[in-house]
């Protein structure tokens, strides 16, 4: 029997609602997944999250600061996360992300992460220039970074401005002459702006590293850097040789 065509027409108007509902709920949790992610709330699903961008590998949590965000790799672009959000969409305030040149497991001497800053990106590192304030410095010290099964502390020593260019091609940390001459640049800063922590002179290239970089602005002269040292490792999986 042939349906009236007022039922027809309910069915294919049921049968569109039905699809953009379906859509905006897709769009929606896709969107929601990452958004609702927070290393303060110790809630990060990493299976999840890399269902929707398997370049998420870690998450980045200071407390005290709004940087709580996912850590992200291109594997064709060093800098493709400078310019998109962590969908990988279009975005003037991009992502917290790494270069080629570094390890997603963390087992690099040092590790640079790069963050968008400045009041007209509100960009992922907008709060790291809180670092600058000798009392912020001296109350905020500890970064928390998390992998898919497991948790790293770093202890921040050291917050500085420096030209900005690139630290990975600045220094070769894959040897030990490309760390030792990183620490002693860094404790050789002369800068009245420098923020060094008492008692963290001991670092040494066989430590694991992790320098926070970011400019205020795309033609900025200067870089500032927020350095961290690695002091606990849950799982026990952080290890390299060190080259001579």
């Amino acid at each position: 029997m042939a349906l009236p065509n007022t039922q027809k027409r309910n069915i294919i108007l049921f049968s569109l609602l039905l699809c953009i509902l379906c859509s905006v709920t897709g769009c929606a949790r896709k969107t929601s997944a990452i958004s609702s992610e927070s290393a303060k709330d110790s809630h990060i699903d990493f299976p999840l999250l890399q269902e929707e961008n398997p370049d998420i590998f870690a998450w980045i949590y200071i407390p005290g600061t709004e940087i709580d965000y996912p850590i992200l790799q291109n594997k064709q672009s060093d800098d493709f996360y400078a310019s998109h959000d962590a969908l990988g969409n279009e975005s003037a305030a991009g992502s917290v992300y790494i270069e080629l040149a570094n390890l997603t497991s963390m087992c690099d001497f040092n590790t640079v992460l790069h963050g968008q800053a400045g009041e007209d990106s509100k960009g992922p590192f907008t709060d790291l220039y809180q670092f600058q304030d000798p009392l912020f410095f001296d109350e905020h010290e500890t970064i928390y970074l998390y992998l898919d099964g497991n948790v790293l502390t770093y202890k921040i020593f050291a917050a500085y401005e420096r030209d900005n260019t690139s630290l990975l091609r600045t220094y070769d940390f894959t040897y030990l002459s490309g760390c030792s001459q990183f620490l002693y640049d860094l404790y050789n800063t002369r800068d009245m702006n420098m923020q060094i922590r008492d008692g963290w002179d001991f670092v040494n290239p066989y430590h694991f590293l992790i320098t926070l970089t970011a400019q205020e602005s795309a033609d900025s002269e200067k870089q500032f850097n927020v350095v961290a040292v690695l002091t606990q490792d849950v799982a026990g999986t952080i290890n390299r040789v060190v080259e001579e």
